[in-house]
């Protein structure tokens, strides 16, 4: 799917904040914030090696920026850590507070806006 059908698809599910911040894990480095402008994105998977498909370790994430402290939760649907890329464990909340940073500000996927920021990790 062509960047700009997969934006517009994007927008529709989850609207025009949550995308501005998702796109930028579909451009190729160095991923820029799009709201401070600087290259300080960063990605924590956290993964269940009990789950793998296709021969990789079932994963959600988070992604931010550590500039600004502006970020978003994986959208919808399962994820595999990538070959190679490190990861915490599903479920382990206190390695989870070490690495998610303080004042982190997530932006909410519409549907889920009035829901906890938390993470579910059971």
């Amino acid at each position: 799917m062509p960047l700009s059908n997969l934006q517009e698809w994007c927008l529709k599910m989850y609207g025009e904040e949550y995308t501005r911040f998702l796109m930028v894990d579909f451009v190729p480095p160095p991923r820029i914030c799009p709201y401070c402008e600087t290259e300080t994105i960063r990605k924590l998977w956290i993964g269940d090696p009990a789950r793998e498909v296709d021969g990789k370790v079932w994963a959600k994430w988070y992604m931010w920026c550590e500039s600004c402290l502006r970020g978003i939760y994986c959208p919808l649907g399962s994820f595999r850590v990538p070959k190679g890329e490190s990861y915490i464990r599903w479920g382990d909340k206190d390695a989870l507070g070490k690495e998610i940073p303080i004042g982190l500000k997530l932006i909410k996927h519409p549907r889920f806006a009035k829901q906890s920021q938390e993470i579910d990790m059971q």
